[in-house]
Parts: structure tokens; sequence; C-alpha cells
């Protein structure tokens, strides 16, 4: 279920001349997608003009490290990375390959991720949690 670049082309032509019902419309003619796909990711490419068509599967040696993506485990996914998909890689090159794919994943498929994208706030908000639940115990 793969656009051509002329097909993709044609669809963004028609996004920009305003025409969203005939962008959907030629979507869902070169991928045989359902109307609300279509929409979805006609929605979508207005945002991000390299979003990927919704179906896309990852194949090959990537599907078991996607598989652990959408698990939420990263660092098995680096390592299965490393292992399987480029043996002798480096750590910092496995792990920007794998978030590249993560990104690309959750762009496509962000309903099949058990876990969220982590943010370093969590963290922080943790951390000073813990700190005035301290300074709360150690004062009374």
């Amino acid at each position: 279920m793969t656009l051509t670049p002329e097909q993709r082309a044609a669809i963004v032509a028609a996004l920009k001349r305003g025409n969203k019902i005939e962008a959907i419309k030629l979507c869902r003619e070169a991928t045989g997608l359902g109307l609300a796909e279509a929409k979805e990711w006609v929605e979508q490419l207005e945002t991000s003009p390299d979003a990927a068509v919704p179906g896309t599967a990852v194949q090959g040696e990537l599907s078991p490290v996607a598989d652990l993506l959408f698990a939420g485990k990263k660092i098995d996914a680096i390592k299965l990375y490393r292992e399987r998909v480029e043996p002798g890689a480096g750590l910092k090159e496995a792990k920007d390959a794998v978030e590249r794919l993560e990104a690309e994943l959750r762009a496509q498929h962000p309903e099949r991720f058990s876990a969220k994208a982590k943010s370093g706030c969590t963290a922080v908000l943790a951390a000073l949690a813990a700190i005035v639940v301290a300074l709360v115990w150690l004062n009374s």
C-alpha cells in the first residue's frame, strides 16, 4: 500500500488548492484505504507533509524491533537492533536509529503503543514531590 511520488504529489497539490475532499478521494483510489483512514491521513498530511501512509507495515528485520517499541521496551529494542539489524553498530548509532523508527511508528500507529512517550517532566515532578514529602516529614 505505497504511494508513488506522483500520487503523493497529486494529493498534496489538492490539499494546497484547499480541496480536501479531492485529496481524500485520490488517497482512497491510490491506497485502497477506507474513508475514515484516508480522511485521517489527509488531515495528518496537512500538518506533516512527510506523514507515512497508514497501514505501512514494518517488515523484515525491523518488525521485532517495532514490536518491542510498541510494548514500551526501548532498551530491548536497541539491543535487538544491535544484535540482528546492524551487528557491530555502536550504541549511539543504534539508539538514534531506534528512536527514528519509534517516531515514525508513533506518527503512523499511536494507538498501538502500550507505553506513552517519556518526557523528562514526570521524573522531575516525582523527585520534587519526594523532596517535599521528606522536608515535611523532617520538620514534623
